[in-house]
């Protein structure tokens, strides 16, 4: 029997190679994209930009992933295909000459939604797992350009650095294809993620967390000598997929036959991180003098706000005893709990999540299993069960207290305690808490929490969460989506579609700095830099103005402003979000106030517009896109440019009368 490397084995026999090191984006894209003078606008394959920029700024370490199906197929089928592709794919790694570097075992996480699978993956387990699965792979006669492709034109390409390349160079032309880039560049990121991870010193065992960030040119310059073996490298992988293409193929019938020909998965993107975007600013909007004139009474209104938590026992939000924050649904351990591994969530998490839902461990491991066993067997999201676990029975604190100064603008009763009231005092709300203490996993866990509230709606016969409030950011990547079309902006396109109102922040990108090459610092407005959600075309968006004096100092500087990189009009209207006074968390006695400024603090005054709309005229619950227009329609114009303010400033008071 042949003796078995060892890890000082390979060590020795890796001496004279390079440790892992970062691929900068410039880099990325100067081979996936072309030279900047003669750059292509948009790359081919199904890995979105972002991927690759993830995956080459380290290319060691897993990244989190959102996969989105095909059309004639279903999340749920892709999501079975990953488990025994990953088994697969380590046998294979074994079997490797030279063997690569030890790593990490991770947890994969995967878990699917409606629409959308999410996966911790290494990048070659995308390479050898995902890409065979896609759309771009079964484009006929995509293997015989593979077979064709000259292996000196890669050489060439990834001898390229900033000096020699460009449309004018006529001796050395730019002609590469698109297939010839995409090897390439996997090629680079897959040689990487095979060498030893460098370690935190030298007399240290402990590899790094993560990669120093190189330039272009000395990242350039260290694979530069290994050329022949990325290339050689890729073309092993593609032999390996190619001897047995049908691995990953279930022989079960209820998988559609254009599916398995015109492949499984769409495309590949990041699961995207997101970040959380009243004594005079409800007189300002004249919500005041609109419940004093209509006598409304928002008690039968309920309002999800999508946030980091609502300490539900402050006193802004106590009536007689009993808290107005009606339920509260932990999403930030989603991910975990509809994985197809109930093992994902154990030992002290385990514990910890059945405390908090007021479950005994047993209990909570039985529901685990019955969620994994459903997405083993492609079962539909079984939300009767999931709810046992998301629904807090014993909330912890908010990590943040984001979310209880978003919720006080919407429904403070603060009038006991000598601050005064948010929009609707006696409105119920529902706390979803899907910003945790880091940024991982959000956007997925945005999107579980939008298709919830669909569920709970459409089990009963008539409305239970009227509307929405997304106080929180995620960037819009220009490279990756259509302006409005990425899945949190589709997951709000359907749940408008269902009859409830959504309300989200603008973002807080309307201002940007530039460092100049002489070391000073120049500042200035940006416009096109509205955020998701907030692009989404039925949301109503909402910038930031001063409380106070809005007509004299117009939007806020730090409003994101539109267009749309789509052209369409956004925010669609500004509402108070300088130094707002609510409630916030703080010391045990559950009363303390303060003021936050952001758009963050402007959305939830348009969510108290929108409830009392429904509440007043019960006519409009359910017709979302006619409490936008009534908003948009009966706004103060603040005279500003349409694309800093929409349509102007909220005014309650005569949206009421406009109806």
């Amino acid at each position: 029997m042949a003796k078995k490397q060892t890890a000082s084995n390979r060590g020795s026999a890796r001496k004279a190679m390079p440790e892992q090191f970062s691929i900068p984006a410039e880099l990325v894209e100067h081979i996936l994209l072309g030279p900047t003078d003669d750059r292509r606008v948009l790359q081919d394959s199904p890995l979105l930009g972002d991927v690759w920029a993830a995956y080459a700024l380290d290319p060691g370490v897993v990244q989190d992933v959102l996969i989105t199906p095909h059309k004639n197929t279903t999340a749920a089928v892709v999501a079975e295909k990953i488990p025994p592709g990953l088994k697969l794919r380590e046998k294979e790694r074994q079997a490797e000459k030279p063997a690569p570097s030890d790593r990490k075992k991770e947890r994969t996480k995967i878990a699917y939604l409606q629409g959308i699978v999410g996966a911790r993956l290494y990048f070659d387990e995308v390479l050898r797992i995902l890409v065979p699965l896609t759309q771009w792979w079964s484009q006929p006669k995509l293997q015989e350009r593979i077979l064709k492709i000259d292996q000196v034109e890669l050489k060439r390409l990834l001898e390229r650095g900033l000096a020699n390349s460009g449309a004018i160079n006529q001796n050395d032309p730019e002609n590469f294809t698109s297939l010839e880039r995409y090897i390439a560049l996997a090629g680079l990121i897959y040689w990487v993620g095979k060498l030893e991870r460098p370690k935190i010193s030298r007399a240290s065992s402990t590899p790094v967390e993560r990669l120093p960030p190189l330039k272009f040119e000395d990242a350039f310059k260290k694979y530069q000598p290994y050329i022949p073996e990325i290339i050689a490298g890729m073309f092993a992988l593609y032999e390996i997929i190619q001897a047995n293409p049908d691995a990953l193929e279930s022989t079960k019938h209820d998988e559609a036959e254009e599916a398995r020909s015109k492949g499984y998965i769409f495309q590949v993107s990041l699961n995207r991180p997101a970040t959380a975007a009243l004594d005079r600013s409800v007189p300002a909007v004249k919500a005041d003098a609109a419940n004093t004139l209509f006598k409304v009474d928002c008690k039968n209104i309920v309002w999800a706000v999508l946030d980091s938590g609502i300490d539900a026992q402050h006193e802004a939000f106590m009536d007689n005893g009993k808290s107005r924050i009606r339920k509260t649904f932990d999403f930030t351990r989603i991910r975990e709990i509809v994985s197809d591994d109930e093992g994902d969530v154990a030992g002290p998490e385990l514990a910890k999540l059945a405390a908090a839902a007021g479950l005994k461990p047993q209990d909570a491991k039985k529901y685990l299993k019955e969620i994994a066993a459903d997405a083993r067997e492609k079962r539909p999201i079984n939300w009767a069960t999931i709810e046992k676990l998301i629904t807090l029975k014993a909330p912890p604190p908010p990590p943040s207290p984001h979310g209880t100064h978003v919720a006080g603008i919407i429904g403070a009763n603060g009038k006991s305690s000598g601050h005064p009231d948010g929009m609707c005092p006696d409105i119920r709300i529902y706390d979803f808490r899907v910003l945790g203490k880091t940024l991982d996993d959000t956007e997925f866990a945005i999107i579980a929490a939008l298709q919830y509230i669909r569920y709970v709606n459409e089990r009963h016969t008539y409305t239970i969460i009227h509307g929405a409030n997304l106080s929180l950011s995620i960037p819009h990547n220009v490279r990756n989506f259509a302006c409005g079309h990425t899945p949190v902006c589709n997951e709000c396109e359907r749940l408008v579609e269902s009859g409830v109102v959504v309300v989200a922040a603008a973002g807080n990108r309307g201002y940007q700095k530039f460092e100049l090459t002489d070391g000073g610092v120049f500042e200035s407005y940006a416009a096109f830099s509205i955020t998701d959600p907030g692009n989404g075309d039925s949301v109503i968006t909402v910038g930031s103005t001063h409380g106070n004096w809005p007509h004299t100092y117009g939007v806020s500087f730090f409003s994101s402003r539109g267009p749309t990189g789509d052209g369409r009009l956004k925010p669609d209207l500004v509402a108070p979000g300088e130094r707002v006074q609510s409630a916030i968390t703080g010391d045990n006695s559950h009363s303390e106030w303060g003021p936050d400024s952001g758009t963050s603090m402007a959305a939830p005054h348009v969510s108290g517009a929108a409830a009392m709309l429904l509440a007043r005229y019960e006519e409009l619950i359910g017709q979302p896109r006619r409490v936008k227009r009534i908003l948009c329609e009966s706004a103060t114009d603040l005279g500003r440019e349409r694309s800093f303010q929409g349509h102007g400033m909220l005014d309650v008071l005569r949206a009421f009368q406009s109806i």
